[in-house]
């Protein structure tokens, strides 16, 4: 077992320091741009799906559905405000079903600095109120986190204008009674017009 384990360590290292080494420009084409990228003015509409992870051992069902809503302006290059509508469902006990989960965050702020060539990275956080089913009190929401916009129009020529690709991660705060924080992989599309 320890061969093969070297093995595979070893191949994971020879693949990744030969793709390094293949081109130096694609190196530098991807430099670290300090400018903001949001559009003022604008307004930008998403719809994300993906898995949620419970983060502490309170539900049977560790891993639920997650899908996100979410409607922003843009403030100035560097920031954007709006709103994220959230819903994700969760197993508590075996014999009685799973916590729904209805997230409205209000007031969402998106911070967006720079890019590394069409890699378009940012930093979220909002506050809101979660609605809970399952005879669990409501709580106050608040959710930390951080995703990447990559424009179709680079894959797709066709495309039209603002529509990107998303990847995002975030955290969510959900302490009725217990602990039901989450953290969220969203995956799905936002479109800036």
């Amino acid at each position: 077992m320890g061969i093969i384990a070297r093995w595979v360590l070893f191949s994971i290292a020879l693949t990744v320091g030969s793709l390094g080494s293949l081109h130096l420009e694609t190196a530098t084409a991807a430099e670290w741009v300090h400018e903001g990228m949001a559009e003022e003015g604008k307004i930008t509409a998403g719809f994300r799906v993906g898995p949620s992870f419970v983060t502490q051992g309170s539900g049977v069902s560790t891993v639920g559905p997650l899908i996100n809503f979410q409607g922003m302006y843009d403030l100035n290059k560097w920031v954007r405000v709006g709103m994220i509508l959230e819903w994700q469902r969760h197993g508590v006990d075996v014999g009685s079903g799973g916590v729904n989960t209805i997230s409205i965050l209000p007031v969402n702020l998106e911070y967006r600095p720079g890019h590394f060539g069409p890699l378009v990275p940012y930093l979220t956080t909002g506050i809101g109120v979660n609605v809970n089913t399952h005879d669990i009190s409501n709580s106050f929401a608040w959710r930390i986190g951080g995703g990447i916009d990559y424009a179709l129009s680079n894959l797709v020529s066709s495309a039209p204008k603002g529509l990107m690709l998303n990847v995002e991660t975030a955290w969510k705060r959900n302490h009725p009674s217990g602990d039901l924080s989450t953290i969220g992989l969203l995956f799905g599309v936002r479109h800036t017009f």
